[in-house]
């Protein structure tokens, strides 16, 4: 089990394991970066990937957006880079004005400042409970 929700701490925890010809399953989302089935590879497994689940915007999700954000909340949380993408796609980038963002980790952080955003806290370390010390750490001025 990774220590962290990124890639990178995955292929960390298989770091002393020897893979030369063990057969993996990588069920994923159907976006997702290559760098694991890469790396095992690399190092010798025979990788099967399989899409598993797609993150889509649901028909309703602009009129769940807005009724959301019609009482601005303080944070908004991003998990993954489709939520940001996602999220954008229905609200548009000013409908988070004035709204503090809170990322999981660094690829998800790229990934809202590509589209425009400020992140203002990133999880250390990029977990779920990560995420939620992040923010409880901000002083409530911020």
């Amino acid at each position: 089990m990774p220590e962290e929700y990124v890639a990178e701490s995955l292929l960390e925890a298989l770091a002393g394991e020897d893979l030369k010809d063990k057969r993996i399953l990588l069920p994923r989302a159907a976006v997702a970066r290559d760098l694991v089935p890469v790396t095992l590879r690399e190092r010798g497994a025979v990788v099967d990937v399989v899409e598993a689940y797609r993150t889509i915007i649901p028909a309703d999700a602009a009129a769940r957006a807005k009724e959301a954000l019609a009482h601005k909340p303080d944070w908004i949380t991003f998990t993954s880079s489709s939520t940001v993408t996602n999220l954008l796609a229905v609200t548009g980038k000013e409908a988070l004005a004035g709204i503090k963002v809170a990322s999981i980790g660094p690829v998800t952080s790229a990934t809202a400042r590509e589209a425009g955003l400020t992140v203002d806290v990133e999880a250390e370390p990029h977990t779920i409970e990560g995420l939620v010390e992040a923010i409880v750490r901000i002083p409530a001025s911020h």
